[in-house]
């Protein structure tokens, strides 16, 4: 009677445990931006290695703020910059152009300054190193995402005709900082 009991758990234990494995992770709305997960980047342009001088536990990608770029402040990209601080952004390294990174998380605990919702958070390689939790929120651009699964917003749309559909701005990385690699 033990023995098939315990047979019977370890059936069911094993079903459970293969039935879930065998699941892939589907990108919803509540997570738009997972698809990046896992994806590699190549850098088209030098950028800086930073950290905000009130955490310097974090650090960000961040370009010269020639352009309409954030965070403000940011000088040209050059080595003498190195190790100075421009308004709370402490210049770390320079990033050259060519250097890789991946995408790996995201956190909604984003920089006033970046304008973002959601960071993007990614391993870094560069110059023969490998820094991870990089933060990317200053080099993201933006899409939207009209769509949705979620039955009770789609039945509220139904019965308020003129609702239009929800817009949640995605991240994404810049395609004029950084380009996709495919596997």
């Amino acid at each position: 009677m033990r023995r098939a009991l315990f047979s019977f758990c370890l059936f069911v234990v094993l079903l459970f445990t293969l039935a879930g494995a065998s699941q892939a992770p589907a990108v919803t709305d509540d997570c738009p931006y997972c698809q990046l997960y896992g994806q590699r980047f190549r850098t088209k342009a030098n950028l800086y290695l930073f950290q905000d001088t009130a955490e310097p536990h974090l650090m960000y990608f961040g370009l010269s703020n020639r352009s309409r770029r954030k965070p403000a402040k940011l000088p040209r990209i050059n080595q003498t910059h190195i190790g100075h601080a421009y308004g709370t952004a402490r210049l770390l390294d320079i990033v050259p152009a060519g250097s890789e990174f991946v995408v790996e998380s995201a956190t909604h605990e984003v920089q006033l300054s970046s304008g973002e919702h959601v960071g993007l958070m990614c391993r870094l390689f560069y110059k023969g190193k490998e820094v991870s939790l990089v933060n990317a929120e200053f080099i993201q651009v933006h899409t939207d995402n009209i769509h949705t699964n979620d039955v009770r917003i789609d039945d509220a749309r139904r019965d308020n005709a003129r609702a239009g559909p929800i817009r949640r701005p995605n991240p994404d990385i810049d395609e004029a900082v950084a380009v996709k690699l495919h596997p």
